[in-house]
């Protein structure tokens, strides 16, 4: 990657270059990236014209990128009430000007990347800011926390917080520029916020009374945008700069030798405004004998021993980081405690069958391959292990054959406040969060629930409030509008728990095959086509059974000629093409049927997952309504009149079916072996699917005289019409199966 050039932009103001340019040929030597350019006001460009760096180092007016007045006038409104007619110190506006200058130079710089640094630091040693196995630039990380930073960064990116351990705060920064690009364009989407420009939502974003406390940090806003957004673009590293070498190096006096003693253990070294060599520290770090005997890790260690408070220099290997100015306890014990939960009912080596299965698969089905290293970086609770699983995955993205996309939840919430927030919970607890979106439409809902899901940031939502109940058909193609462009639709009922893996075995079955258009879940209620026999007297015990369930199998996926609506996912191309559910079945009932029926005529195969189990309470939207019957009765004319056949009797496996078929075992069938089975009456062939299922090596023929049930038959086992009937002889089967769906017999 050494060919790679950008631009590196040193941000400084008159005084700190005044006290450091006489080092300023140490960031000559050790930044061999590209063009330097100081950034400053008219003055630090008139120093740097007049001193010449022989065209190393150029300088670029700060206006030029960003206007100060312009930054200092929004401040001053933002604090109007407590100025109260006095001056705004420039100072103020300053911290936050030059980080908003640092963003804003996205917008016209021209290549990949450029990098931002900190004109009082100064560089120890040579910089390399790509990682040499994969390519990757770096990300570097330090150990601090400022909790105000992240309050901020809730309120301008909703559903936005801390999620990496380390600190972005080091004093530099290699950015992309087209994720930087991005993130301001997503700040300034941010309607809830005055403003049009970024800078102008940031600033207002800030309770005025902590605009002078310094609110807010580019490079924790930007990293965590990119740990959240972009994971594998970026890969992380530790990173040491002497924050306080001010305290124990004069930069007047500082020599090539203590340069050449702090390259040993640190990368950069920062002269702070108004730090100076404190009297305890005098003679000391300097001194040539201690250097002689000590490193400067060992020498530093020992110094921070007598730190009471303040920023503390911290190295991985530390027995503790208590010492770190972490606000509210080390932000690992609350990323322990998220993988807690994401493990509960999971072993902590879980990930390990997930990376060994897309090992398996990287020959087979990339897109698979890619999904399980995903999953396995996401239920891994060893970072460094955690970054390797990444890498894969990125590995796998760049051949430009992985397909998969995100899944958007697109979730209709009506009046039951309790079971939307275990929903929701269910899916933040156990979603990888890089593998969805989530959309949520409020159905006019008395209860309170819409201003409850008005005040959850942390679940990153788009919420949509409708003032009238749109019913299920309308609210989700209302609410699919929504979902982010090129992501794959998922219709998750409000009255359900996703367990561990669910998400995941679903994607896995939607990306089995190109002509795979939706896949389902199975589920504790509904039909027999898509329900498990499983009964407990908690929910919880059901989200236990799924993780348990959630898992790989030998054979997961059973075609399906139609599939339930309670969770029902659709790759994107397919929705597009059909363009959603038949709003002439609102309020509900049977447009899932419909849907299911769309997409089969498109020529795409449904299918249900097993290893996909979703905890579904049942029902909850109608609980209320007296006219249940009539409503499914009146769509279920509408359905026969629309696709020809009584949907009842040719697209349901009846539970007379299911137990038949499951009762073959006992009467000394054989799953495991080749056998000839023929069904008659097979409709639209959910029965004879299941018979597949669970008797993998038979070969199956199904016959079905109802013309407008075979349009929409499942298509991996063949189904044929009545014409064929005299050219099969039934002494060639080892069992003949008869059921008379012109009735309702079995």
């Amino acid at each position: 990657m050494s060919d790679i050039k950008f631009d590196t932009l040193i941000m400084t103001i008159p005084n700190d270059y005044q006290r450091l340019k006489r080092h300023y040929d140490r960031i000559v030597g050790n930044i061999s990236y590209g063009e330097l350019y100081f950034v400053g006001n008219k003055e630090v460009e008139k120093l740097v014209r007049e001193d010449g760096f022989d065209e190393q180092i150029s300088a670029i007016d700060e206006d030029t990128i960003l206007r100060f007045a312009d930054v200092h006038n929004c401040v001053k409104e933002r604090m109007k009430r407590l100025l109260d007619g006095r001056e705004l110190p420039r100072g103020v506006t300053g911290w936050y000007y030059q980080q908003f200058l640092k963003m804003q130079y996205a917008m016209q710089c021209e290549d990949e990347y450029y990098m931002v640094w900190d004109g009082d630091t100064l560089p120890c040693k040579p910089l390399s800011m790509f990682q040499k196995e994969t390519g990757r630039p770096y990300l570097d990380l330090k150990h601090e926390f400022h909790a105000e930073y992240f309050e901020t960064l809730g309120r301008i990116l909703p559903g936005f917080k801390k999620v990496i351990e380390g600190s972005f705060i080091s004093e530099h920064m290699l950015i992309r520029t087209e994720i930087m690009r991005a993130l301001i364009k997503e700040i300034e989407s941010n309607t809830s916020i005055r403003g049009k420009y970024f800078w102008e939502k940031i600033l207002n974003a800030i309770p005025e009374e902590k605009i002078q406390a310094s609110a807010f940090s580019e490079f924790e806003t930007y990293g965590t945008y990119v740990a959240m957004r972009y994971p594998a673009v970026y890969a992380l590293r530790e990173w040491h700069s002497f924050r306080l070498g001010g305290e124990f190096f004069d930069p007047d006096t500082i020599s090539d030798r203590d340069f050449s003693w702090l390259s040993k253990d640190f990368d950069a070294i920062s002269f702070e405004k108004g730090h100076s060599v404190r009297e305890d520290h005098k003679n000391l770090f300097d001194n040539p004998y201690y250097q002689e005997k000590l490193t400067p890790k060992q020498m530093l260690q020992a110094a921070q021993l007598e730190f009471k408070e303040g920023y503390r220099e911290i190295w991985s290997d530390d027995n503790s980081q208590s010492c770190t100015d972490i606000s509210y306890g080390a932000f690992g014990e609350d990323e322990e405690k998220k993988m807690a939960e994401r493990l509960k009912y999971l072993s902590a080596d879980t990930w390990m069958v997930y990376e060994a299965l897309g090992r398996e698969l990287e020959n087979k089905n990339i897109d698979q391959a890619f999904l399980c290293y995903e999953n396995a970086a996401f239920l891994c609770p060893v970072s460094a292990k955690r970054r390797e699983l990444e890498e894969k995955k990125e590995t796998l993205k760049a051949t430009g054959k992985v397909h998969v996309r995100k899944a958007c939840f697109v979730i209709l919430s009506y009046n039951n406040i309790y079971m939307m927030q275990k929903c929701l919970e269910s899916i933040y607890i156990n979603c990888n969060p890089e593998s969805y979106s989530l959309v949520v439409l409020d159905n006019a809902s008395t209860d309170g629930v819409a201003e409850w899901l008005k005040n959850q940031p942390d679940y990153g939502m788009t919420l949509l409030l409708s003032d009238e109940n749109m019913g299920f058909a309308s609210g989700c193609n209302e609410a699919a509008k929504h979902a982010p462009e090129g992501e794959d639709i998922f219709f998750l009922n409000n009255d359900t728990r996703v367990p561990p893996n669910a998400l995941f075995w679903l994607r896995m079955g939607l990306y089995a095959a190109t002509d795979i258009g939706a896949v389902g879940s199975m589920q504790n209620y509904g039909t027999v086509d898509q329900m498990e026999e499983a009964t407990f007297e908690l929910p919880e015990a059901y989200v236990k059974y799924g993780a348990e369930r959630n898992v790989p199998m030998r054979y997961f996926w059973e075609e399906k000629c139609k599939l339930c609506g309670f969770a029902m996912m659709i790759k994107r191309e397919v929705y597009d093409k059909i363009g959603g559910f038949d709003e002439q079945f609102s309020p509900g009932y049977l447009e899932d049927d419909d849907l299911s029926f769309q997409i089969k005529r498109e020529g795409y195969r449904l299918g249900i997952c097993h290893n996909s189990f979703i905890y579904h309470a049942g029902s909850q939207s109608f609980s209320e309504r007296k006219d249940i019957a009539e409503v499914y009765e009146r769509n279920r004319l509408k359905i026969e009149r629309k696709w020809g056949f009584d949907l009842f009797l040719y697209s349901a496996m009846m539970p007379e079916e299911l137990s038949l078929i499951e009762s073959l075992e006992e009467k000394g069938y054989d799953r495991e072996k080749e056998y000839q089975f023929l069904y008659y009456g097979a409709g639209c062939g959910n029965a004879i699917s299941r018979l597949q299922y669970l008797y993998p090596n038979a070969k199956i023929v199904g016959i079905e005289e109802n013309e407008k049930a075979l349009e929409v038959s499942i298509k991996e086992i063949p189904i044929y019409g009545i014409e064929k009937m005299s050219e099969i002889r039934e002494e060639d089967f080892d069992l003949v199966i008869r059921n008379n769906r012109k009735s309702e017999e079995q």
